[in-house]
């Protein structure tokens, strides 16, 4: 089971302070006036007050088993570790060298004291008195002590105490002598610290100089040497990252120090999940903590490894990608494992420390809780976790095959949505620049057909005049355009009148609710704001009195239109006596095609088309206007592309700049074979051989520079030139708007990646991920698929271990290299019977050692790097 959520190890390894040099009442130099009963809550108190979160006990040359598990015990419900220790002024140098050893449980193990059977030994022959106290010395020197607390059998090691200080390493022994200690075998095994360095790089004895003279310089740690109460925490601070208060994690951090120790205590800046909870379905019940940093998820086969992680990406709302493997496969698998109504909710902690609920039901979108309340419109993937990454099994390799577009978008994506925003607005733009470039061209046409056919009313109407008809029929067709003229104007006054009263019942209602607010700091203000909006209201209501005027103008127009249409049927007789007449005088002549009523329609048609070319001469003169601000576009969409290319070739640096294995060439619209695919695709059907398109895309950079030279490229294709130009701008829109995608030529090692294996192929995605340093959650489901376990721990692993203080790894593995020598600070152990069980707990935990050794494999270099580690846990035992 995980630990307690309050506990400081609720979320796996964690940093936590460590005083290594620690007295006590049994120390002679400890002073402590108080109530001896109180002794052991005011000794905890204090260390919880100094925000000490490991503390070892080393009297001098001293061990009281009673008050120290007197101690440990209280400690233990303060969540403060203990351990037990001793400061041991060992027989080398003039003044003999404090050596601070910690012993393990062991020691104490069944009752027994095996730490003061050691120190009775070690003083043998002299009494309490005269050792138990700063100045006694041991009988034996360093190399000789070690051997005695080896014949014990029972875990140890040792830190130099104060090594600048009198009776200190340093100060006490040359440079000789410490470099033949370092080269002792067992000072080699046992001696993990120095306490107290302070002369950095100046002085006959200073770290730089004992760096060059000592083989293997162990970490450096503090201890405040406490002689009393308040003085316990003072000086400087040292912090352990570790998930257990035993002694074994403990011991590993020492061994781990470039890691696991540090001076100050580190600060989580990124965002992370805390945790991950289910209601329903396979999962039903269980909550699985996460560290910030690294966390794996191990088990069998079928175990339940996969379903977590595709619930917790599920949950996020992160996208499978374009070419994500087994989509369907991962979608069913999600409908099984939380089954109709199950909900998946995410505890997330954003960059600025703020915590949230990310609560989604199956078949639902995510919902965002802050303080248990909903927020809506809160973006899971800016605003919670910041820039998520996803990659399910087989995801790695298949994107090691087909680098391209897909990866790009996974990785620099959200970065690209400002110019992404900019190019959709461009594309809007280029739809209404095309539409009136064809507009215009067929406005073109339209005039052409119109002058024609104005040129045949003409003709027809001068037959009118031939037989002096004009001039009789004028009237008729005067009363006639009157008619035309009033109706429009009709239609132009109920425009007018609807638009307007449109407008105030938008702005009525608008104003509506429009109140000063009651700001202090700016009544002032509002005093005179107030008289201006409510000239603003009143201008409203002044619209009301114009919208009345408007009514009544066209009211007062539809009536005097009425009286002309009155006044024309009055004159219908006569129109039709002059239409009789004019008949008859055209039979008595002999001619009888042409018709009265013609006259006046042709009239009507005539001004119809004079006003219709008047109209088409003005659209038709702008078509170079127009095909210009298309030119326009077309090149201002291309400077966004190109804008767009520039912001992925910055990220692509960075990756190519932060690792030496993997280097990324992109070139923007580099993709030929996207390009000729889109022309087979637009062109198809008009017999258009394939190795034109071969040569319009060599020659041409995309369809924008093939309309600029639209009658050169079309007589590439030589008998199908007029079809080509035809279908080009049928599809002009289509084709200006489509983006010809970059291509990325990908080299791992110096050789181009499609010439490497399948498995080095994927190794170079995992390294490509790991070089983002702005994505803050990575999800990897079986990174290790078509890897082999040294090119996991060579280039992977040690990069994760490198990078994962800066963000949060959740990966499903069943490769022991991940856990182990990425030191995760969460193992989530998944079970599967009927339901999936969980266990997560610290790597440091032996119930976590167990279940890595239990479940786990490895390759060879990797294993005999685990096989150190494991006889640290004693996994033999396990």
């Amino acid at each position: 089971m995980a630990a307690d959520e309050n506990s400081p190890f609720a979320h796996g390894s964690n940093w936590v302070r460590a005083d290594f040099h620690l007295h006590t009442r049994a120390d002679k130099e400890f002073k402590y006036d108080g109530d001896a009963n109180a002794f052991v809550g005011a000794y905890v108190d204090a260390l919880k007050k100094a925000g000490i979160g490991l503390a070892v006990i080393t009297n001098h040359n001293k061990f009281d088993a009673d008050e120290f598990k007197a101690l440990r015990k209280r400690a233990r419900r303060e969540d403060i570790g203990l351990l037990p220790g001793v400061e041991l002024s060992v027989n080398d140098g003039s003044n003999g060298v404090h050596t601070l050893v910690v012993f393990s449980d062991e020691w104490l193990a069944d009752g027994n004291d095996l730490i003061n059977q050691f120190l009775g030994t070690a003083f043998a022959g002299k009494p309490k008195a005269q050792y138990e106290q700063e100045n006694g010395r041991s009988n034996d020197n360093l190399v000789e002590t070690l051997k005695k607390l080896e014949k014990y059998d029972r875990d140890f090691f040792v830190l130099f105490a104060h090594v600048e200080a009198n009776s200190g390493l340093w100060a006490e022994l040359d440079g000789g002598r410490l470099t033949d200690l370092s080269n002792e075998p067992l000072i080699k095994k046992y001696c993990l610290g120095f306490q107290k360095v302070r002369t950095h790089d100046k002085g006959a004895k200073c770290r730089v100089k004992v760096q060059s003279w000592w083989r293997k310089y162990p970490a450096e740690v503090e201890g405040s040497d406490a002689k009393k109460l308040d003085e316990i925490g003072r000086g400087q601070q040292c912090f352990l990252k570790i998930g257990d208060y035993g002694f074994d994690a403990v011991k590993f951090a020492l061994t781990d120090f470039q890691f696991r120790v540090g001076a100050k205590m580190p600060k989580i800046t990124h965002s992370h999940v805390n945790a991950v909870r289910f209601e329903g379905g396979l999962l039903d019940g269980i909550r699985v903590p996460f560290s910030p940093h690294m966390n794996c998820l191990i088990g069998i086969q079928g175990s339940g490894k996969s379903s977590l992680l595709e619930s917790l990406r599920f949950a996020l709302g992160i996208s499978f990608g374009d070419e994500a493997e087994d989509v369907d496969y991962k979608e069913e698998l999600l409908d099984h494992v939380l089954k109709s109504g199950g909900k998946v909710i995410v505890e997330a902690t954003d960059r600025h420390g703020e915590h949230y609920e990310v609560r989604r039901i199956l078949g639902h979108q995510p919902d965002v809780y802050v303080g248990g309340v909903l927020r809506p419109g809160v973006a899971v993937r800016e605003t919670v976790v910041c820039k998520p990454l996803y990659f399910g099994q087989k995801d790695l390799s298949a994107a090691g095959k087909r680098f391209g577009q897909d990866i790009v978008e996974k990785l620099v994506g959200s970065s690209l949505k400002p110019v992404r925003e900019k190019i959709g607005g461009l594309i809007s733009e280029l739809e209404q620049a095309v539409d009136h470039l064809i507009a215009v061209q067929s406005d073109a046409d339209t005039l052409a057909a119109r002058q024609t056919e104005l040129q045949n009313v003409k003709f027809r109407l001068e037959q009118f005049e031939k037989h002096g008809l004009k001039e009789r029929l004028d009237k008729q067709v005067a009363f006639k355009a009157d008619d035309v003229f009033c109706v429009n104007v009709n239609e132009i006054a109920e425009e007018w009148r609807d638009g307007l009263e449109a407008a105030i019942q938008t702005a009525e209602d608008s104003m509506a609710d429009l109140e000063i607010p009651d700001s202090k700091p700016n009544a002032d203000f509002f005093r005179k704001y107030d008289l201006k909006l409510t000239a603003l209201k009143r201008s409203v209501a002044d619209a009301r009195s114009v919208l009345k005027t408007v009514e009544k103008a066209k009211n007062d127009l539809v009536a005097e239109h009425t009286a002309l249409s009155k006044k024309a049927d009055g004159l219908k007789e006569e129109f039709a006596k002059t239409e009789r007449e004019i008949s008859k005088l055209l039979s008595d002549s002999g001619v009888t095609a042409i018709k009265p009523d013609t006259y006046v329609k042709l009239t009507e048609q005539k001004k119809s088309l004079e006003t219709q070319i008047v109209e088409l001469r003005k659209k038709a003169a702008k078509e170079s206007t127009r095909r210009d601000a298309l030119l326009k576009l077309i090149a201002k969409l291309n400077d966004a592309w190109l804008e767009e290319y520039k912001i992925i070739s910055v990220e692509l640096n960075k990756i190519n700049t932060t690792q030496a294995a993997l280097k990324v060439q992109p070139a923007f619209k580099g993709d030929k074979a996207a390009f000729r695919e889109k022309m087979t695709q637009i062109f198809k059907g008009h017999s258009i051989r394939s190795n034109v398109f071969e040569e319009l895309a060599s020659k041409y950079a995309d369809f924008g520079a093939i309309f600029k030279d639209l009658e050169n490229a079309a007589a590439l294709t030589k008998a199908k030139a007029q079809a080509f130009t035809d279908e080009f701008r049928d599809s002009l829109f289509d084709l200006l708007s489509y983006q010809i995608p970059n291509s990325f030529e990908v080299a791992y090692h110096g050789k181009p990646l499609k010439s490497h294996s399948l498995g080095q192929r994927a190794s170079a995605m995992m390294l490509f991920l790991l070089s983002q340093d702005d994505h803050d959650l990575l999800l990897i489901d079986q990174p290790e698929d078509d890897l082999d376990s040294q090119t996991v721990y060579e280039e992977v692993v040690k990069l994760v271990r490198d990078i994962k203080d800066g963000r949060q790894f959740i990966l499903a593995t069943h490769n022991a290299n991940f856990p182990v020598l990425g030191d995760t600070e969460i193992v989530a152990s998944c079970a599967y019977d009927d339901t999936i069980s969980v266990t997560a707990g610290s790597i440091d935990t032996k119930e976590s050692q167990t279940k890595i050794v239990g479940i786990m494999e490895g390759g060879k270099e990797a294993f005999e790097r685990r096989k150190t580690i494991y006889e640290i846990w004693d996994a033999e035992d396990a």
